[in-house]
């Protein structure tokens, strides 16, 4: 919730309103003496100075935004604007600079009361001055900002940082704590099916639910699908290995699945992987046709891809009585290296990047991890044999391959 930008402007708003009652009860505090120096009038001007500016400056900060949302969506890939709405230090910005306006106008609203005297004046006036200080950190945080926003290292660090937080977490918690669900179980037959009520992209899985639900009902929950699957109304979303699942028990199960419109990255590394080679690829266009970027790209990659083969903490499965597939390995170079290679089979520098990069992959990495790297190596190698023209270079392919 907090990575929503109205929910900030509300918040800061919120506070923004109460600090100018606030400051009619800090009234008392403020010596009498003090308030014939200061003046009560000498707050007024300021304020309105405040709701000029700071209405134009909200405004000229919200068209600098979204101007840069559609610059990074067009030049690094549509779902690059999902990580730039969750960017926090714009929303606390924003949230100030809202916040300075409605503090203003409510003063210059309540100064027109009786609530105000003297030295109720005079405490607005030192409230004041601190708001007048936020603004100033704030514009200089802003001005800062703006040098890297919707730029490709800017996006690009976000992307990765939000990668790397689901990787470590899937890697530390494998199926995020439940139970290994792979295909050559024999699962119990009959039981109770729990279907999906919306269509939508499954965001997040709460496991943690879903064992409380199991040792309630005393019994196990096969859950069907995967975070980041698309599922129909009325699809099966996981069963309940019972055939008599109490009605409210099944109701709250829905809970558990957070099925919404859009992919996020809380517990979908596909996605943001996905993403990155969204990037990749695009600058791999020819419209763009910037190699350079989708090389620099691809070795980021090969430090994210180390990081799912981290040892998982703990024995043994938090949540005993759930059940879930876990994320294959074949996945990950499925969204990154495969479509890269894919759309640079013709280009001898990404080639050898790639293999540079699986082969990093390889090397570090250990069990299926290294296994799914080496198998993305050579599809890559067959498409760049296929793709590049010359005979050097196919050469110099094979040459730096059999040398990884």
């Amino acid at each position: 919730m907090l990575r929503l930008l109205y929910v900030r402007i509300i918040l800061i708003a919120a506070l923004s309103l109460m600090s100018v009652p606030l400051a009619a009860l800090l009234g008392d505090l403020i010596p009498p003496g003090l308030a014939d120096r200061i003046g009560a009038a000498a707050v007024d001007p300021i304020l309105a100075t405040l709701a000029t500016s700071m209405l134009a400056v909200t405004t000229f900060s919200l068209t600098v935004m979204t101007g840069a949302h559609r610059a990074a969506w067009a030049q690094w890939g549509p779902r690059t604007h999902v990580i730039l709405k969750d960017d926090t230090a714009t929303h606390s910005i924003l949230a100030v600079f809202v916040g300075a306006y409605l503090f203003a106008m409510s003063g210059m609203v309540l100064r027109r009361t009786p609530i105000f005297g003297e030295q109720e004046s005079v405490a607005l006036f030192a409230m004041t001055l601190l708001v007048i200080a936020l603004i100033v950190v704030s514009i200089i945080r802003w001005i800062a900002h703006l040098e890297d926003l919707g730029s490709f290292g800017e996006t690009l660090v976000q992307v990765e940082r939000r990668v790397a937080v689901s990787l470590r977490t899937l890697a530390k918690r494998p199926c995020y704590g439940a139970n290994a669900l792979i295909e050559e179980m024999d699962l119990p037959e009959g039981g109770q099916i729990l279907r999906a009520s919306q269509p939508g992209y499954v965001q997040q899985i709460f496991t943690g639910m879903l064992q409380e639900l199991a040792q309630q009902a005393e019994t196990q929950v096969y859950v069907a699908v995967s975070v980041g699957d698309y599922v129909q109304e009325g699809q099966d979303l996981a069963r309940f290995d019972t055939s008599d699942l109490d009605e409210e028990v099944a109701k709250a199960a829905l809970r558990a699945f957070a099925v919404e419109g859009a992919r996020t990255f809380v517990q979908d590394p596909l996605f943001g992987l996905s993403v990155l080679g969204d990037m990749a690829c695009r600058a791999l266009s020819p419209g763009i046709n910037d190699p350079s970027t989708a090389i620099t790209v691809i070795d980021r990659l090969s430090s994210l891809l180390l990081l799912a083969g981290a040892e998982p903490e703990g024995d043994g499965s938090a949540y005993d009585r759930v059940w879930l597939r876990p994320l294959p390995p074949e996945a990950l170079f499925a969204e990154t290296f495969d479509r890269i290679a894919r759309d640079g089979a013709g280009n001898i520098e990404v080639q050898l990047a790639v293999q540079r990069a699986l082969a990093a992959i390889f090397t570090r990495g250990d069990g299926e991890l290294a296994q799914a790297a080496r198998r993305s190596a050579a599809r890559s190698l067959a498409r760049g044999i296929a793709g590049l023209s010359a005979a050097e270079d196919r050469e110099r392919l094979e040459r730096a391959s059999r040398g990884s």
